[in-house]
């Protein structure tokens, strides 16, 4: 995803929309990373800073994950926004300190590609849900307890007094 700079690098302060579709191949996402169900759709603004080209925009698709919870499967909205600053190389003096915070370029184009790939891994969720109230399974048998009930016991008595339950029981 190359956003063409050519016009907006003759004016200082301009600012240039793009919007792109995509797929998780041509990001270099493989279903191990993530799987998503649609294409990915980026927007976005780009800005000339002088020194600078500042890169905003959001990014938006469908997220095949299952709940960490109850295990089934689902498909949930992921969206996330992103902000960086590009400089061309030719500003880069081969004493300056390189700054992590600013991404360089050559030519005309700006390449966001990596930029998009990594914040949609950054913005998937640890632990998915597929809803807050999501109970889970049951930890004896493993029953869907948001479809089912199970007769498990599921009260966890202290090792410490587990002596007094052997007590209780025999009566």
């Amino acid at each position: 995803m190359k956003i063409n700079i050519a016009q907006l690098k003759k004016e200082l302060g301009k600012a240039q929309s793009f919007s792109f579709k995509t797929s998780a191949e041509e990001l270099g996402l493989g279903k191990e990373q993530l799987s998503l169900s649609e294409c990915v759709i980026v927007e976005g603004l780009i800005t000339n800073k002088g020194m600078s080209f500042e890169v905003t925009g959001k990014i938006s698709t469908h997220v095949k994950q299952c709940c960490s919870r109850c295990l089934e499967e689902m498909v949930t909205l992921l969206t996330a926004v992103f902000s960086e600053e590009y400089r061309e190389a030719d500003f880069k003096e081969s004493g300056e300190v390189v700054d992590s915070e600013i991404n360089y370029f050559k030519g005309d184009e700006i390449d966001i590609t990596d930029l998009v790939r990594e914040t949609l891994l950054l913005a998937e969720p640890i632990k998915p849900l597929c809803s807050e109230s999501c109970r889970g399974l049951c930890s004896r048998c493993g029953v869907n307890l948001n479809l089912n009930t199970c007769g498990c016991n599921l009260v966890k008595v202290d090792p410490r007094l587990a002596v007094l339950e052997k007590l209780l029981s025999k009566d």
